[in-house]
């Protein structure tokens, strides 16, 4: 679905990546893990298009989409689920999800999706003309997932979606993200700082830091792999 070969991105003079060399397949959830300024949104960054990587090559199901805007992406059926969430707080849960569908001309179609929506997350149904900044944390994440899906995404980027949640609602975004890849078979990129709760879902792994990856293989592997567990899952 995704490779990433030899990936340098730059932020002006710093060099965020240096060699990224990653591989997507499709079906799968991959967890990419590690710790502040590791490199993990920029590599999301990267791949939708937000940023323009200097070197190296970057397909998506064999296209080169090294440089291409993220709005073309999208149409090559990708989606990007922000860290942060960045919903639109000032409009309603409904508004945000038709502005995720905006690339769709047909009104039956993004009515049959919000619908869909609403059905993974009865919460935004019950909220349906609330505007998205007046509601939780957990909410807000649902909303955004919800709103990527609006295009129908084969590929589906998720930036850090567990970050500032309560457990409970972490349990439910999780269970989400399996139940969208077995039931629809979409293939997940996760970036996520709950390393155990990522390794747990995800059938292959790979460990960033400082814009190098360090270790990557089986999710399962990693997360027994003693380095692993004494930087990342907390144990000694």
């Amino acid at each position: 679905m995704l490779e990433l070969d030899n990936i340098h991105t730059y932020y002006g003079h710093i060099h965020a990546l240096k060699g990224i060399t990653m591989s997507v397949p499709e079906g799968e959830i991959v967890a990419l893990i590690g710790g502040n300024g590791a490199g993990k949104t920029t590599t999301l960054r990267t791949v939708s298009g937000m940023l323009k990587p200097r070197e190296g090559r970057l397909t998506l199901r064999g296209k080169d989409i090294a440089g291409i805007p993220a709005h073309d992406i999208m149409h090559l059926g990708m989606s990007h689920v922000p860290e942060g969430r960045r919903i639109f707080p000032q409009l309603t849960v409904r508004e945000n999800l038709e502005v995720g569908a905006y690339t769709v001309s047909s009104r039956k179609i993004i009515e049959e999706r919000i619908q869909e929506g609403f059905k993974l997350f009865p919460r935004l149904k019950e909220r349906e003309h609330q505007l998205g900044g007046t509601m939780s944390g957990g909410e807000q994440q649902m909303l955004a997932i919800a709103r990527a899906l609006m295009v129908d995404p084969k590929l589906l980027l998720l930036d850090e979606p567990s970050m500032g949640l309560s457990p409970l609602f972490v349990e439910a975004i999780f269970d989400i993200v399996v139940m969208l890849n077995k039931e629809r078979g979409t293939t997940i990129l996760l970036v996520e700082q709950n390393a155990q709760m990522a390794l747990s879902v995800a059938k292959s792994a790979y460990v960033l830091q400082t814009g190098e990856i360090k270790l990557s293989g089986n999710a399962a592997d990693i997360a027994n792999d003693d380095t692993v567990k004494k930087a990342y899952l907390g144990e000694d």
